[in-house]
């Protein structure tokens, strides 16, 4: 549906944007009825409004000009691409299955590798960096807000 400023709606995009921001907001009020503790909103509360803030960057995107939407369309997805998206699918679903198996530093190292390269990052030697200090990052940082023991390998 066209606006006068040339602009169209993508109503499927909002409809979507609506809900998520609706759901944070409503998880937001609910753990703010709970409790206004700082134990009790340390993550929930920054973490909701952070999403709100990213909710507000994407809402330009729901309303792109009438002839750059037709562009979009013209350039499709290939067959390439679908086989990207399912071996995204594929290490994703490797890392859930393997994380008590090899160990949570291990699967999410390998995952992301597996990931980078399928989304045309050509460089190896950043490709390993970044997998390794991801998952440094992730361990250590995660580990350090919740106390569950992972099962690790090598960290």
């Amino acid at each position: 549906m066209s606006t006068k400023s040339g602009r169209k709606v993508v109503w499927g995009h909002l409809i979507l944007l609506t809900v998520i921001v609706g759901v944070v907001v409503a998880y937001l009020l609910d753990a703010r009825g709970v409790s206004l503790r700082t134990n009790n909103l340390l993550l929930v509360q920054p973490a909701a409004i952070l999403a709100i803030v990213l909710a507000a960057f994407v809402i330009p995107g729901i309303f792109p000009r009438a002839d750059t939407s037709e562009e979009a369309e013209a350039n499709g997805e290939t067959w390439v691409d679908l086989v990207r998206v399912f071996i995204l699918i594929a290490a994703l679903a490797g890392l859930a299955f393997s994380l008590e198996v090899v160990g949570f530093d291990i699967a999410t190292f390998a995952f992301m590798v597996v990931a980078l390269a399928v989304c045309g990052e050509k460089r190896w030697w950043v490709n390993l960096l970044f997998s390794a200090l991801f998952t440094v990052f992730l361990i250590y940082g995660y580990g350090t807000i919740t106390p569950f023991p992972f099962p690790l390998t090598i960290l």
